[in-house]
């Protein structure tokens, strides 16, 4: 198998410009199509400015009508931009504009896709809060289609990569799932156990690095650690990483790697490439 169809959530963030930019060179090497979407928050807009009842409701109806306009001009640069992006890379692609909640609409496009290339920030809000928000967050509790989050610079390569694996249903879906992204690369893997009897770590590294050689993954290195998994993928492995792959909703030791601080650490700092799939 591989990626055939890559969906990028489109906002006017540098995040966005980075998830674009990576999509294309995934596109690129899966000879695959991508499709920017972009999401008006109508509903968002007006329920920030509009009251139930009052005097001064029929101006507060113009001032609505004035954000939707600038918000939908921002959008339509944004989708442009995404489109120059890929005509650059050479790279088939198609775009997109729905109105309605942003979390909503995505999660209702990438059943229909092999992969989703999100930002680690998003900005569909942009008209009415500053700050993170709070889409990818939404979207990796719903989505069964796996997700690649990107900082502002993409991923530039992929190289080297860390896999957290507790042999459970969802980090297994993860490995299969990054298996399928990672075929043309042939990355070196380092493959991490957390806080599992040494008997079930070395079986567990061992079937995991023997399903990555039948699919032709020839740098496979494995490290079991007692501890936490924040220590286990340490800083060091953090910074030489071009990628750290992991599954949502683990029901074993490791199962806060999503839910616990690690991880949310991670997205928070924005700077670490996460392929994250249920």
């Amino acid at each position: 198998m591989a990626v055939k169809r890559i969906l990028v959530p489109i906002d006017s963030s540098a995040f966005s410009n980075g998830a674009a930019e990576t999509a294309c060179r995934i596109a690129q090497s899966h000879q695959a199509e991508v499709a920017g979407i972009a999401v008006l928050d109508s509903p968002e807009i007006r329920s920030s400015i509009v009251p139930a009842i009052g005097p001064y409701y029929p101006m507060m109806l113009d001032a609505v009508q004035t954000k939707i306009h600038h918000a939908d001009k921002v959008l339509a640069e944004c989708l442009e931009r995404f489109a120059s992006q890929c005509d650059e890379a050479n790279v088939p692609h198609i775009e997109s504009e729905y109105e309605g909640i942003p979390v909503q609409k995505l999660l209702e496009s990438s059943i229909f896709f092999d992969l989703v290339v999100i930002g680690l920030e998003t900005a569909f809000h942009f008209e009415t809060r500053t700050g993170r928000g709070d889409t990818l967050d939404k979207l990796l509790n719903h989505t069964a289609t796996p997700v690649l989050a990107v900082p502002p610079i993409g991923l530039k390569s992929l190289e080297k990569v860390a896999v957290a694996f507790d042999g459970s249903f969802s980090s297994s879906r993860a490995l299969r799932d990054f298996m399928v992204l990672a075929q043309p690369y042939n990355p070196a893997i380092t493959i991490v156990t957390a806080g599992l009897e040494q008997s079930e770590a070395d079986f567990l590294l061992k079937s995991a690095g023997e399903l990555l050689a039948a699919h032709g993954f020839t740098q496979v290195e494995t490290s079991s650690y007692k501890g936490s998994i924040d220590r286990a993928i340490s800083e060091d492995l953090i910074e030489e990483s071009d990628l750290i792959v992991a599954g949502i909703h683990s029901r074993s030791r490791v199962r806060d790697f999503f839910v616990g601080s690690f991880t949310l650490e991670l997205i928070e700092r924005g700077d670490t490439a996460l392929f994250l799939s249920h």
